[in-house]
């Protein structure tokens, strides 16, 4: 790093974004919500996106549509937008809190 850094910075700090996504294992959000315009699925959609979490990979779609296979079986919860962030297959319970969204995408 000491001899690469000063030549190709630019090379050395994608290969350390790699690294840390790399670290941090895949994270997979998927946000639905009743339609594409709904606002409450679009705020979740934001912090989903706006999340810290370094190689997630973000959804967004209208659930029930079957129109990505990481949106197929995700419901609304109580008629409300969720947001399902999954780690190594196993998702965490849908969230509907953007405050709660943020905080998994976090850790």
């Amino acid at each position: 790093m000491k001899a690469l850094g000063p030549r190709v910075p630019r090379f050395v700090g994608w290969g350390l974004a790699v690294a840390e996504a790399y670290l941090d294992g895949p994270r997979e959000v998927a946000v639905v919500g009743p339609a594409l315009d709904d606002e409450a699925a679009k705020a979740l959609h934001r912090t989903a996106l706006l999340g810290t979490a370094p190689g997630a990979v973000v959804a967004f779609g209208v659930a029930g549509s079957g129109e990505l296979p990481l949106l197929a079986d995700r419901p609304l919860v109580d008629g409300e937008p969720a947001a399902y962030v999954c780690r190594n297959f196993t998702c965490d319970a849908p969230t509907t809190d953007e405050e709660r969204l943020r905080t998994a995408l976090s850790r």
